[in-house]
């Protein structure tokens, strides 16, 4: 959804939608998203509230797992030419919460799709219990065991007949 920042800053606007997208090996939906822009002195104040839910291979054992969330967010945007920086600088605490647009156009899915990726977990696991895969054959150790035989080793094979005395 792409919004004129010009617009938006002389009469605001409030915007709703959904939507889908693909990050990495997850597929996330936004059920719903509401986003509301107040003219500021310092550009545009973006107040957005989203819920989503996805789905994606568990990192144990690669069965499908779901989930889902619901956040708000802030966020101040600021217009700034290309030609109005002059060098790299360092971003400081204050910076966290700004948007630099850099031509008139806002893309509104982009942002809440970077929004909704930010809280999207790193690393998904079916549940704490999840036993993964066999290393040698594959097998989901949830669904039952394998038939690989337990190897030991040889450095500790003294123990084996300690254990058996």
């Amino acid at each position: 959804m792409k919004l004129s920042f010009e617009e938006l800053l002389e009469e605001g606007g409030h915007f709703e939608g959904d939507f889908a997208f693909t990050e990495d090996d997850m597929k996330v939906t936004v059920e719903s998203f509401s986003a509301d822009f107040i003219p500021t002195d310092s550009g545009l104040f973006l107040d957005i509230s989203f819920s989503y839910s996805y789905e994606t291979p568990c990192a144990r054992c690669l069965e499908l797992t779901k989930g889902f969330g619901r956040q708000t967010a802030g966020i101040q945007l600021m217009q700034q030419s290309l030609e109005d920086v002059k060098e790299e600088a360092e971003l400081t605490d204050d910076d966290m919460g700004v948007c630099w647009i850099e031509e008139d156009e806002i893309d509104l899915h982009e942002i809440v799709r970077q929004e909704v990726a930010f809280h999207l977990p790193l690393r998904l696991v079916c549940g704490e219990d999840c036993k993964g895969l066999c290393p040698k054959c594959g097998e989901n150790l949830n669904t039952g065991s394998c038939k690989c035989k337990e190897e030991t080793d040889p450095r500790w094979s003294g123990l084996d007949k300690l254990k058996n005395n």
